[in-house]
């Protein structure tokens, strides 16, 4: 099985931070799956930013809600 690390943020900051943020978030969970055994050619990482928001991001909770790591079978 193949999988893609999706990293995610809320929309504070700019478009451009926050891409960056995300890819580094994403890139970060990929480096500890390979450090834990996890094959690299089975993983990609992928930063949306802001893009993808899965909570309103007026509150406090939302914001935590959009910070997030997805796990997407490829």
């Amino acid at each position: 099985i193949k999988f893609e690390v999706d990293g995610h943020t809320d929309n504070s900051g700019s478009p451009a931070h926050n891409l960056t943020l995300s890819q580094q978030r994403a890139d970060a969970v990929k480096d500890q799956l390979m450090k834990m055994g996890v094959d690299v050619s089975r993983l990609t990482s992928k930063g949306f930013g802001d893009t993808k928001p899965i909570s309103d991001n007026t509150s406090i909770e939302g914001k935590a809600n959009n910070r997030r790591v997805e796990f997407v079978k490829i």
